[in-house]
């Protein structure tokens, strides 16, 4: 069950278009990394972890190569479809990451191939924000939940996420202008991955392009408890008063005021679930929720383009009336 409604096609934006690929067709992506398990191999290369605790897989296709070749050309230019209008596009876009584990399953493969096929859709997620011009792209990619998985499946997503922000994310801080942060308990994340993302964050902290989060041991309530603590240790210390304490306030204290638009315009969860499940819990408040039942390695950038039409369809009135 798709929660949304098809609406009629609205006229052509200004804005520099392009056809969107009908459900089956192959677009060439920006990124020339193919699915497939070698993954860890490219990470003991590149010194990134010493051996294989989570098994290999077989391979999906004969080469996977994590380290990502986006094209020379710049995304410079919005590039938006014919039935998205730019005055209309969400500032903010959060996608809880949904489904690898059901997408692995159901072709009857060991579950880190879902996790690398996910890694490979995240990607193209992240250009597609990039390309419409989106200014913050947040995705709810490990909770504090996660950590009860096992160790062996925990190591694995470690060593991909680390992997991902080292080849993919900096190569685009470098040549789309992209900016980058990491919100969660940053402190259970492995050392050098800490090392990575802080490198990361340092080097897109100028740009001014799509701001990509992830929200890495993350969790609402982790991040509201966070906040609460930050604000009674200034009253604490004098540094703030207890009547000063209002919406802004705590806003300010929160993982997300890292960037311009901290509350999303539009959440969309995959996999056909109906829940938020512990995810930016405040910042939700006014949010269009966008629930479809494509898992995420499937959710492609006609599904993504489906999300978006359906946003700008809504009435966003915050508590008031329509004029």
């Amino acid at each position: 069950m798709q929660v949304s409604l098809q609406f009629p096609k609205t006229s052509p934006s200004t804005i520099k278009t392009f056809t969107a690929p009908h459900h089956g067709d192959v677009e060439k992506p920006l990124s020339s990394i193919k699915l497939g398990t070698p993954l860890k191999k490219t990470m003991v290369d590149h010194g990134l972890i010493s051996s294989a605790r989570f098994p290999l897989a077989t391979p999906l296709s004969s080469k996977f190569r994590l380290a990502a070749r986006v094209e020379d050309r710049e995304l410079s230019e919005i590039q938006l479809p014919g039935d998205l209008q730019a005055e209309l596009m969400p500032k903010h876009v959060a996608v809880i990451l949904d489904g690898h584990g059901r997408w692995a399953e159901n072709r009857g493969l060991p579950i880190q191939h879902g996790h690398n096929a996910g890694l490979e859709n995240l990607k193209q997620l992240v250009l597609h924000c990039c390309k419409f011009g989106i200014g913050v792209l947040s995705v709810y990619a490990f909770s504090t939940e996660n950590w009860n998985r096992s160790k062996d499946e925990i190591d694995f997503l470690m060593s991909g996420y680390e992997g991902f922000v080292q080849y993919f994310v900096k190569e685009l801080i470098l040549r789309q202008n992209l900016q980058f942060s990491v919100i969660g308990d940053k402190s259970r994340l492995p050392q050098s991955f800490q090392s990575t993302i802080a490198s990361a964050e340092a080097a897109g902290k100028a740009n001014s392009g799509t701001h990509f989060v992830m929200g890495l041991s993350y969790s609402g309530q982790y991040d509201i408890i966070h906040a609460s603590k930050k604000i009674a240790s200034q009253v604490e210390n004098g540094k703030l008063r207890s009547e000063d304490i209002d919406e802004s306030v705590f806003e300010q204290q929160l993982l997300t005021s890292v960037t311009q638009f901290p509350n999303p315009d539009l959440l969309i969860r995959t996999s056909g679930e109906l829940r938020v499940s512990n995810f930016f819990l405040w910042q939700l408040a006014y949010t269009e929720f966008y629930f479809v039942n494509k898992l995420f390695p499937d959710f492609d950038e006609a599904a993504f383009i489906e999300a978006l039409i359906s946003f700008q369809q809504r009435k966003r009135r915050y508590g008031g009336r329509m004029k």
